[in-house]
């Protein structure tokens, strides 16, 4: 494997490791979605149905040692690597059915999880030599996944449909398979396993991926906590990870096993410090999250130097294990972290984050003493590939000049346009994420104000799209948030009238689960007058009736029967129920009743057969021109009507 030692050899190891990580939590990304969105919403698995159906797919790692006895590890390597760009290149180009995404995301994640025993054991040929170039290409495959998640405005790459991003795949997947024919044919035929107390420090790759895929590159999630433009938040991330990239490579070049010692019990002990105030916000939330990304950075270059002691026995036993309880971890932090919101567990979700660092931590502090001190263990600078990544900084650059700034207009006089929206997460009924759809819905009616309710913002089960962003852009509107369930879930309001106030006003009960909560907007209409808007999205369950009256009775005191005001969102209940009746008897006019529209069902979208879903008008308001679109790009229906104020 000599050739592999020098430039030539060096750079395409770290180029198909980076490319191949890239394919890989990308795909991981897309994987947590249509789990949620095939096999829950579609096929109608709980959540611990999807959950043993991921652990069983993660469990599946756990072949890689059998896998490499029968086939070798070099071809084990060639057909995992080639078969992650080949099988995403399959992804990008299929237009059809979900169910067929869903399977080849499983085949790719597969595939992702025997790539690493099959490189670490061919690596270790070189007792470590190259262990730090695995570190190295994790590294740059991170960064290079913020570069393309943060250009595509959190959208990833699986979901775009146009020819351009098809032929960057292409582009990318031939420079993964270009960088594994430069390096096949100098590996070795065997792998040589770790000493089983080394090998199972791998194990922390899976709190790492958990750490990188719900905090540290999550540039929605930070473009929410910090408050900065998207734009400002993505250069930040990206940057935070460019820098980790360089001072991993600075601990490469001069390994000392007493400072890594000690840089490793400092960087863990920093990391579950920070994760553990997690939802800080402004500048402190960029600090930290910089803080956090630097800490994990080092000890995942701790890592990787630690497992390259020791000449070991033919196979893959040990890695295998290490590398099997990683991905199980990985599955189980991240379905801990969301099943709580469906299913009562006794701790917060975000207790998981320090868990998950200090599993990380105790795992590297664990193998730390096998860390090689000696000259031939220092790994030199990879100029080239770092100052490559480093250009990945003009991205954010040339987003921030022709990203479109959303502004408000003029006041106007009544009337105006209204609607409400139940999004789905961006999700269509199919299990798409198709927020192009949702936005050409909501243009053909042109409003002055939408409610959207199933906002997301950085959730890694809806992909980690910014899907609030990503609309208000798209359709140059400006924005109000309520966040409900945490900081990255809940409700929102589009407009380009003038806003003048808002308030936002928590649901009860205050145990619920899936919090739920209420947005009060006032806008500023010509001649001095005011628009007041409510949007909500109350508690779902069929028998949660007496949730959703409490609710109803909490949406009327924040109304203070306040003239000119709209109230509009999923109610979760058909016109019958004493909830709905609570809200006429306040005083508010269903305009779907008032306009007498048949059939005015709203859900589901592909076989509406109840109305869930209204808009509401103070007594002194009218409506005409009430309309329920019938395009399922949502699993719900949305409703638009014109609001006037009847002639007065």
């Amino acid at each position: 494997m000599e050739p592999a030692t020098n430039s030539n050899g060096r750079y395409p190891l770290i180029g198909l490791i980076t490319l191949t990580t890239l394919f890989g939590i990308e795909t991981i990304r897309i994987l947590l979605s249509l789990l949620m969105y095939v096999l829950r919403d579609r096929f109608s698995f709980n959540a611990i149905q999807i959950g043993v159906i991921a652990l069983g797919l993660f469990a599946l790692s756990f072949l890689a040692a059998i896998l490499c006895r029968m086939v070798g590890a070099r071809r084990l390597l060639a057909v995992s690597a080639g078969g992650v760009g080949l099988l995403r290149l399959a992804m990008q180009w299929w237009s059809g059915d979900p169910v067929v995404d869903l399977a080849l995301a499983f085949a790719i994640t597969f595939l992702f999880t025997l790539f690493w025993p099959a490189l670490l054991g061919l690596l270790h040929q070189h007792n470590g030599r190259l262990f730090g170039d695995a570190g190295l290409g994790l590294l740059a495959g991170l960064s290079f996944d913020v570069a393309l998640h943060g250009t595509y405005h959190t959208l990833d790459m699986a979901w775009q449909t146009d020819w351009g991003t098809a032929v960057l795949l292409l582009l990318l997947v031939s420079g993964q398979w270009f960088c594994l024919r430069l390096i096949r044919h100098s590996l070795p035929n065997q792998a040589k396993d770790l000493p089983i107390g080394q090998a199972i420090a791998w194990l922390a790759i899976g709190p790492f991926l958990f750490l990188y895929l719900v905090v540290l590159g999550n540039v929605a999630r930070f473009t929410v906590l910090i408050g900065w433009s998207q734009t400002a938040v993505y250069a930040w991330v990206l940057g935070s990870q460019l820098t980790g990239l360089l001072v991993g490579q600075l601990l490469l070049s001069k390994p000392n096993r007493q400072v890594y010692s000690l840089l490793a019990l400092g960087s863990g002990a920093l990391l579950v410090l920070l994760l553990a105030f997690s939802r800080q916000t402004g500048w402190a939330a960029a600090v930290m999250g910089l803080l956090q990304t630097l800490s994990t950075a080092v000890l995942l270059i701790i890592l990787v130097q630690s497992l390259g002691l020791g000449d070991g026995r033919v196979g893959l036993r040990n890695l295998t294990i290490g590398n099997g309880l990683g991905w199980l971890l990985l599955a189980i932090f991240t379905f801990l972290f969301y099943a709580g919101y469906d299913i009562a567990l006794p701790f917060a979700n975000d207790l998981l984050l320090p868990a998950a660092a200090l599993v990380l931590t105790l795992a590297i502090l664990g193998a730390a003493r096998a860390i090689r001190t000696d000259e031939k263990s220092a790994t030199t600078i990879a100029w080239q590939p770092t100052l490559l990544l480093l250009a990945l900084l003009a991205l954010p650059l040339v987003q921030w000049w022709t990203a479109p700034q959303p502004a408000a207009a003029a006041p106007k006089s009544l009337p105006i346009r209204a609607m409400t929206y139940n999004i789905h997460n961006g999700f269509d009924p199919m299990g798409n994420l198709g927020l192009e759809a949702i936005a050409q819905v909501i243009e053909a009616q042109q409003p002055d104000v939408v409610a959207l309710q199933e906002v997301s913002r950085g959730w890694v089960i809806n992909g980690s799209a910014d899907t609030l962003l990503w609309l208000a852009n798209r359709l140059e509107m400006p924005y109000v948030y309520g966040p409900t369930a945490g900081p990255l879930w809940g409700n929102a309001i589009l407009s380009r009238l003038p806003l003048q106030d808002v308030l936002l006003h928590p649901l009860p009960p205050d145990d619920l689960l899936l919090r739920r909560g209420v947005i009060g907007a006032r806008y500023a209409l010509a001649g001095g007058q005011s628009l007041n808007v409510f949007a909500t999205h109350f508690h779902h369950p069929d028998n949660g009736s007496a949730v959703r009256v409490l609710q109803s009775q909490t949406v009327n005191d924040v109304w203070g029967e306040r003239p000119f005001s709209l109230f509009m969102g999923d109610l979760n209940a058909e016109p019958a129920a004493p909830e709905i009746e609570l809200l006429s008897v306040a005083g508010w006019q269903d305009v779907v009743a008032l306009s007498q529209i048949s059939p005015d069902a709203t859900y589901d979208s592909l076989n509406p057969s109840r109305r869930i879903d209204y808009i509401w008008i103070s007594p002194d308001l009218t409506a005409v021109n009430v309309v329920i679109p019938t395009q399922p790009a949502s699993d719900h229906l949305p409703i638009a009507a014109t609001i006037d104020n009847g002639g007065q």
